[in-house]
C-alpha cells in the first residue's frame, strides 16, 4: 500500500493533499460511526438529511485539519534545499503525526461523551480540566484496555508514519515558482481553516444550519467542537428584547404570592415573610449522581412502564411523601445541578461555572440563607475532596462544616480501592447520619453522592442483581445499591431521633446516559424530586419543576424571613401550575420544557421544538427562554442577583 502511494508521497502537493486525507478519512469514518453507534439520537433525520449532514460536515473536517497541520504543511513545502533535507521532514511530518494523534483520541473522546450527554462536548471541558485527577482515576479504570490498545496502535502508526514520510520530495528546479505559489497555498489554507471567504470564522453554530438539531450533531466534528470550547470567550451580550420586557417576562413567570419583589434594580431579588413562631425544620438535601427519573419505579409506574426494580426503599419513601414525576435537571453535568441547586441559578451557555467565577456573584446560597436562620450547616460528597472545587464551593455557599471522600470513614466490609474514584455512598451516609445526630438543630445537611458515577463499582456480589454485564446493568447495580444505602440512611435518620423533624428533598445533579428516547429533548433532563417531611403533603405532583425550584420551596417548606434572588418559584405554590417551565442548558443550547411542550434555541436562532406544538405558542415559549437567559446574562455580567449587603 505504501509501495502504491510512494509516488504521490515524493510529490510536494500530493504529498500535502495526501495529509490532508489522512486526518479528514477517519473524522467522516467516526461520524459514521457517531450516526451508528448512538443510532436513537438520529432515528428522526431521513436518508437526505444525514447526506447533507455528512456532506457540509467535511466543512468542519477540514477547518480542524487545517488548523492542525496548516502551518507545519506550509513549512514542508518551503523551497530551499535545507528544507528539503529528510531531517526537515521528519520533523515537520513527526509534528503533524503528534497532532493525527491528538486529532483521533478527541474524536474517540467526543463519541464517548456523546453517549452520556447526547450532544458534542462544549464549555464543560474547562470545568473537566480544572479537575484532571479524578478524570485520570476513571479513565484508567473504566478503559485500561481501550487505552493500551490505543497506546499499541499509536507505536504501530508513529513506524507506519514513517515508512509513509520516507520518500523525500526533490529541490525544485524552480524555487522562484515554489515561492509563488505559498502565498496562493496560505491563503487557499486561511480560507479552508475559516470556513469560508466571507464573514466571521465558522463556528459551532454553523453546524445547525437547519431546524434539527440532530443534523447539526451530526455535522459538527468532535476536535472541532472540543477546541473551540477550549478558546471560546465569553459570548457577547445579546439584546433579543428590552430589557424591561425581559424582565417583566420573568418576574410574571415566578411571581408567588409568598414572595415579594425587591426592586427594579435587582429584578430577580425577592423578600419572603415566614411565620416567626413555626419551629425550623431540619433540611437534608441529597444530590444523587446520575439518578434519572425513569430508573425509579415509583416514576416508571406513573408513566406506565414495567418496573425495573432497582429502587425498592426510594419507591417505599415515595409513598410518605410528594413525589415530582416532571421535575428536571437545570444541565447535563455535576457542577450545574450543584449551581442550581445551592443558588437557584441555571449556568448559562459559555459563562463561567460554579467554582471557576460563577460564585463571584452576589448570588442567594441555601447555606447563608439557612445561616440566617440559625442552622447549623454540613456538605458532604462522596467523591475526593476538593473534586470539582466542591471544599471551595461549600464554603462560598454558607456550609460551615465540610467533608470529602478522605475524611470519611469506611463502614464496609471491602473498602473501595485508592485509585477508584471516591468512597461508597453507605459511608458517605453513615457519615453524615453522625453529624447530623450531633448537630445543634435545626441543621441543613447537603450530601452529593459517588458510586452511581461510571466506573459503576458495587462493594460485593450481594447488589449484583443485573447480571449481563452491559454498561446499563452496571449502573443499576450501583443504583441498587445506592438505594439500600438511601433506606440505611432513613433507618438511621428515625433510630437516632430526628427523621420526623426533617424536610428530606431528594433529587439527582443529573439525568444519565441510559435515557431511552433521547430525541424527546425532557427526557434528557428528567430526574427524580422527592420531598419527605414535616408539613409535606403526600402524593403524585405532575406540575413541572426544576432543580431553580428547590430553594424558594424550602423557605416556604421552613417558614423562613429572607431575601433571595433565583430563577425558581416554589413548588408549594399552587397557582399557575400551567405555566411553570424549566430553563435547561446543554452544552451552547438552551431549553424551555413546559407540559405544552418544548424549543430549543442556541442565541443564534430556534434550532428545534417539540413535535406538533403549535407556531404561536412555540413564539411564546422562545420568548420566554430568550428573557430568561436575557436577564440572567445582565445580572451576572453586573453582578445584580442581590443588593450590597444582603448575600
Amino acid at each position: 500500500m505504501i509501495k502504491r502511494l510512494s509516488p504521490w508521497l515524493a510529490h510536494p502537493y500530493l504529498r500535502i493533499l495526501v495529509l490532508l486525507a489522512i486526518f479528514i478519512l477517519p473524522a467522516t469514518v467516526m461520524r459514521l460511526a457517531l450516526y451508528v453507534v448512538h443510532a436513537d439520537d438520529f432515528s428522526g433525520l431521513n436518508f437526505w438529511q444525514v447526506l447533507v449532514a455528512f456532506i457540509v460536515g467535511l466543512r468542519f473536517d477540514t477547518s480542524i485539519t487545517v488548523t492542525m497541520i496548516g502551518i507545519p504543511v506550509l513549512l514542508m513545502l518551503l523551497p530551499f534545499r535545507w528544507s528539503h533535507h529528510r531531517y526537515w521532514q521528519y520533523a515537520w511530518g513527526a509534528v503533524i503525526f503528534i497532532a493525527w494523534i491528538l486529532f483521533i483520541l478527541l474524536l474517540v473522546m467526543d463519541t464517548i461523551y456523546f453517549g452520556q450527554v447526547h450532544r458534542h462536548i462544549g464549555s464543560e471541558v474547562n470545568t473537566l480540566s480544572n479537575d484532571v485527577g479524578s478524570m485520570v482515576s476513571i479513565a484508567l479504570m473504566e478503559y485500561k484496555l481501550a487505552l493500551l490498545l490505543f497506546a499499541l496502535a499509536t507505536s504501530m502508526g508513529a513506524w507506519l508514519w514513517w515508512r509513509l514520510l520516507r520518500p523525500i520530495p526533490a529541490h525544485p528546479h524552480s524555487p522562484w515558482l515554489r515561492l509563488l505559489m505559498l502565498p496562493i497555498l496560505f491563503l487557499l489554507l486561511l480560507i479552508a481553516g475559516r470556513g469560508g471567504y466571507t464573514g466571521k470564522p465558522m463556528g459551532v453554530g454553523e453546524a445547525f444550519f437547519s431546524d434539527s438539531l440532530a443534523q447539526g450533531y451530526l455535522t459538527m466534528n468532535g476536535a472541532f467542537a472540543i477546541s473551540h470550547a477550549l478558546i471560546e470567550k465569553e459570548p457577547p451580550v445579546k439584546s433579543f428584547i428590552p430589557q424591561a420586557q425581559a424582565d417583566a417576562i420573568v418576574q410574571a413567570q415566578l411571581t408567588s404570592p409568598n414572595a415579594r419583589f425587591i426592586s427594579p434594580d435587582y429584578p430577580l431579588a425577592r423578600i419572603t415573610v415566614g411565620d416567626g413562631h413555626k419551629k425550623k425544620p431540619n433540611v437534608v438535601v441529597l444530590m444523587l449522581e446520575s439518578w434519572g427519573a425513569l430508573h425509579m419505579d415509583a416514576i416508571r409506574r406513573e408513566m406506565k412502564l414495567p418496573p425495573l426494580g432497582a429502587t425498592p426503599n426510594f419507591d417505599q419513601l415515595a409513598k410518605q411523601g410528594r413525589l415530582y414525576t416532571h421535575f428536571y435537571a437545570n444541565g447535563q453535568r455535576s457542577i450545574q445541578g450543584a449551581a442550581a441547586i445551592l443558588a437557584s441559578q441555571p449556568t448559562l451557555p459559555s459563562m463561567p461555572l460554579l467554582g471557576l467565577g460563577m460564585e463571584q456573584n452576589r448570588l442567594s446560597f441555601i447555606g447563608e440563607l439557612a445561616q440566617s436562620q440559625n442552622y447549623q450547616t454540613i456538605f458532604l460528597q462522596s467523591s475526593d475532596h476538593g473534586s470539582f472545587h466542591f471544599d471551595s464551593i461549600a464554603a462560598r455557599a454558607g456550609f460551615n462544616e465540610y467533608r470529602g471522600a478522605e475524611e470519611i470513614s469506611n463502614v464496609h466490609e471491602h473498602p473501595k480501592q485508592a485509585k477508584t474514584w471516591g468512597t461508597w455512598d453507605h459511608n458517605t451516609f453513615q457519615e453524615a447520619n453522625k453529624l447530623f445526630a450531633s448537630a445543634q438543630k435545626p441543621f441543613l445537611g447537603f450530601i452529593f453522592t459517588s458510586t452511581t458515577h461510571t466506573p459503576w463499582i458495587i462493594p460485593d456480589a450481594r447488589w449484583n442483581k443485573y447480571t449481563s454485564g452491559s454498561d446499563r446493568d452496571k449502573f443499576l447495580n450501583t443504583l441498587f445499591y445506592a438505594d439500600w444505602a438511601l433506606g440505611q440512611l432513613m433507618d438511621a435518620a428515625k433510630r437516632d431521633g430526628y427523621f420526623d423533624d426533617t424536610i428530606f428533598v431528594i433529587t439527582a445533579d443529573h439525568a444519565n446516559e441510559f435515557v431511552e428516547k433521547s430525541e424527546h429533548v425532557p427526557n434528557q433532563f428528567h430526574i427524580p424530586l422527592l420531598i419527605v417531611g414535616p408539613g409535606v403533603k403526600a402524593g403524585i405532583d405532575e406540575r413541572v419543576g426544576s432543580q431553580a425550584d428547590i430553594i424558594p420551596t424550602l423557605i416556604d417548606l421552613g417558614g423562613w424571613s429572607v431575601t433571595y434572588a433565583g430563577l425558581g418559584r416554589s413548588l408549594m405554590d399552587d397557582t399557575r401550575n400551567a405555566d411553570r417551565a424549566a430553563f435547561t442548558v446543554r452544552g451552547d443550547v438552551m431549553d424551555w420544557i413546559t407540559r405544552e411542550g418544548w424549543v430549543s434555541h442556541n442565541l443564534d436562532k430556534r434550532i428545534g421544538t417539540s413535535p406538533a406544538l403549535a407556531p404561536e405558542t412555540a413564539n411564546t415559549l422562545e420568548l420566554k427562554l430568550l428573557a430568561s437567559y436575557q436577564m440572567l446574562m445582565q445580572l451576572q455580567l453586573n453582578n445584580r442577583f442581590m443588593p450590597v449587603g444582603n448575600h
